[in-house]
């Protein structure tokens, strides 16, 4: 038998973890392994535990996108989903540039959360369809990366810019490339200093956005 998908909850209402966790208990390969009614605790428990999964509530003490920021930046094998209830694309774009993988409503139906949670251990993204729309559509609103910003990245830097789309971290793009971590560390530095980014996910949203790598699309 495979080991459970270990996951982290992260909401302030009692009632709302107390819902989730007895849902998810009732499958075998699921397993909570923490609770959090704030960002820090959640902040601490997937530093702990090391769970495939958070699933953290937008709006709650700590807030959800900083939450997601750091869980991501301490343990990049954590996948977030993000869980709200309202429909606000202003802030999901926030959240996935932090490193959200996927954003559900809490009105989602109990089979397709547990689902959505599958999926997120797979690295599989999962968008509520009331949210979907309006997010591509603020995405299209943007303005598109300069080429000009592009063309000043090394075709080394270009090479590590699209393994940071992929997911790769430090010891990962090392890996790739043949060359030392210390090394892709200074790239990394180099890259989101000349596309004028403050850290990874926007670096990977412009990789996307200029045609370097693909979006991934599930």
């Amino acid at each position: 038998m495979n080991t459970p998908i270990r996951i982290v909850i992260a909401d302030d209402h009692v009632l709302v973890r107390q819902g989730i966790r007895a849902f998810l208990e009732t499958h075998a390969d699921l397993s909570i392994v923490g609770e959090a009614e704030n960002g820090g605790d959640a902040i601490r428990l997937c530093r702990e535990k090391s769970p495939e999964v958070a699933l953290v509530d937008l709006v709650m003490p700590g807030g959800g996108i900083e939450t997601t920021r750091l869980i991501r930046e301490q343990n990049p094998n954590t996948q977030v989903v993000l869980l709200t209830s309202f429909e606000d694309a202003q802030q999901i774009v926030q959240a996935v540039r932090a490193g959200a993988l996927s954003c559900l409503l809490k009105d989602v139906d109990a089979d397709a959360l547990a689902e959505a949670v599958r999926k997120a251990a797979r690295g599989e993204a999962v968008l509520h369809q009331r949210v979907a729309a309006r997010l591509m559509e603020l995405l299209r609103q943007e303005n598109e990366p300069g080429a000009e910003m592009l063309d000043s990245l090394s075709q080394r830097e270009r090479e590590v810019l699209a393994l940071i789309a992929e997911g790769l971290n430090n010891q990962q793009i090392a890996e790739r490339l043949g060359i030392g971590e210390k090394t892709v560390k200074t790239h990394v530095s180099n890259v989101l200093g000349k596309l004028d980014v403050t850290d990874r996910t926007q670096a990977a949203v412009y990789a996307w956005k200029s045609g370097l790598k693909q979006r991934p699309t599930h």
